[in-house]
């Protein structure tokens, strides 16, 4: 297995329970997307996935220490390449939302139950 293989099926195993669909279409669905793996320990524990200016982050494993550093790192990239950063959160993933508040992301609005957020310079933290 490839380490973006792994990767992927990590960031699936954080996302299946709201996931309408199946590992392999998760697969297929990334295959224009950059895959940066999250390592703890010299394991990966998740990752970040990545096309133009939209991100998401999943993990397989809670990792021990944070990983808001690492993270903080892709997202200032993409917003130095892009002027901005965009993601989308599950309206009932609490804890996803608080973290995406931590980074500086801004809710733009919400629709079925998913909400729609950015980031930009002025507000990255």
């Amino acid at each position: 297995m490839t380490e973006r293989d792994a990767t992927i099926k990590l960031v699936y195993k954080s996302v299946r329970g709201r996931a309408p669909f199946a590992l392999e279409e998760f697969v297929q669905m990334l295959t224009s997307w950059e895959v940066v793996p999250l390592h703890e320990n010299g394991r990966i524990i998740g990752g970040v996935l990545a096309k133009d200016n939209e991100l998401h982050v999943g993990y397989g494993e809670k990792p021990r220490a944070s990983i808001r550093p690492y993270i903080k790192e892709i997202l200032g990239g993409v917003i130095d390449k892009y002027g901005s950063a965009v993601t989308t959160v599950q309206a009932d993933n609490l804890a996803g939302l608080r973290f995406c508040e931590r980074l500086g992301f801004v809710k733009l609005g919400e629709e079925g139950g998913t909400i729609r957020l950015r980031c930009d310079r002025s507000n990255y933290s």
